[in-house]
Order: structure tokens, then sequence, then C-alpha cells
């Protein structure tokens, strides 16, 4: 079960798998979790006001018409992805065709075009260089921060987005990564990687030199 709804508590990440087959009544969630329908309400109704379920009503016949619920496109994007997978079969074959070399120039080559955005200006004070960067880092989600001590500035990235490849790949990814997502777009190769998540540390941690 993906970790970012299984912090919704068991029943509603439940829901949420359940709705990701597809649209479901209260009935067939009530029986599919073995709960109440009054209690498959109270989760649902929960689920709407944070955006990733949403309700309509249907008319089936003679009767009141039936709820039925289904995920908002906020919640499908909850469910759980493998791209990880597919992402380390792929580096694996182009491995084995090419060696380091050629995994290396497509490393290199996707990082930028990710990067673009983040090329430095001519003008900037390194802090505005280095600010610039860490926006851009959690545009993509690696929850980056700046510590200053001194005269000394360090960008952290608290997560990887690709962190399981990271792992296995770490000499020309992380490698990489540091070139086109940190030393070029400050603009400094006076930069030193002193921690790194795909070697085994909880962040990694560029260091920039005064």
């Amino acid at each position: 079960m993906d970790a970012d709804i299984s912090m919704l508590g068991e029943s509603k990440a439940r829901i949420i798998n359940y709705l990701g087959e597809g649209e479901k009544s209260g009935s067939e969630l009530s029986s599919m979790l073995s709960i109440n329908q009054t209690a498959v309400r109270e989760h649902a109704q929960a689920l709407e006001r944070m955006g990733i379920v949403q309700a309509r009503f249907i008319r089936t016949g003679i009767g009141r018409p039936k709820k039925r619920y289904s995920l908002t496109p906020f919640g499908v994007e909850l469910l759980p992805k493998h791209y990880d997978v597919m992402l380390n079969v792929l580096i694996k074959k182009i491995w084995e065709r090419g060696g380091d070399v050629l995994l290396s120039q497509l490393m290199s080559d996707v990082v930028k075009e990710l990067a673009d955005s983040s090329a430095s200006e001519e003008g900037l004070t390194l802090e505005q260089r280095v600010n610039r960067v860490v926006d851009f880092l959690n545009r993509m989600g690696f929850m980056a921060t700046v510590e200053k001590s001194g005269e000394q500035l360090s960008v952290v990235r608290h997560n990887c987005i690709f962190n399981k490849t990271a792992k296995l790949y770490s000499g020309v990814l992380c490698s990489e990564c540091d070139t086109v997502l940190i030393k070029e777009p400050i603009g400094s190769r006076e930069i030193e990687l002193v921690e790194c998540i795909g070697k085994g540390d909880t962040s990694c941690r560029n260091v920039i030199k005064a």
C-alpha cells in the first residue's frame, strides 16, 4: 500500500485503492471493507473534504437515486505507482549495451533537460543563485533547503526523486545530478557532495566552499 495514503488510516487507504478500480457505491464499499455503510459514508465524506473522492447520484430505476463514489484527479495521483521498476530495467539495458560512457551521456542529457529552467543567470549573487536552485529542486520534489554557517552555504536535499534507481547506479546518476542540478546552475565547481542518499546517507548535502 502506498505510504502517502496509508497515513490516512487503513479504511480510507483501502477505499482509495478500491475506487482506483472504478466507481463504487456505499454498499459495495461496505461489503469490501466489512464495515457498515455509516462508517463508509463518514470515511468517504472525509475524503471528499480532502479533495480525494467525489460523489454523484445516479438513478437506476424506481426509487431514490443511488450515491456513487469515485476518485478525483488528485485522488488518482495518490494511487501506488511503480515507475522506478521500469526505469531500473531501462537503465540496466542501456548500461548493458553501452556501459558507463553511454549511460553517463544519456543521464546527463536527461538531467540537463529537466534542469534547463534552473540555469544560472548573470548578475545574480551566489546566494540568489543558490536560492533559485533550491526553488527548482523543490518544484521537482527534492525537499531542498539552504543551510548557512558563517560564510559557508550548504544545499541539502532531504528526498531523492530517483531514490531506488540512485542506489543501483549512484556512481553515474548521482554524479550527473550533482553536476547539472547543483554545480552548473550555481556557477561554481567549488562545491563538494559530502552526503548522498544514493550511497546510504539520510540526505544529499552539497557544501559550497567559500
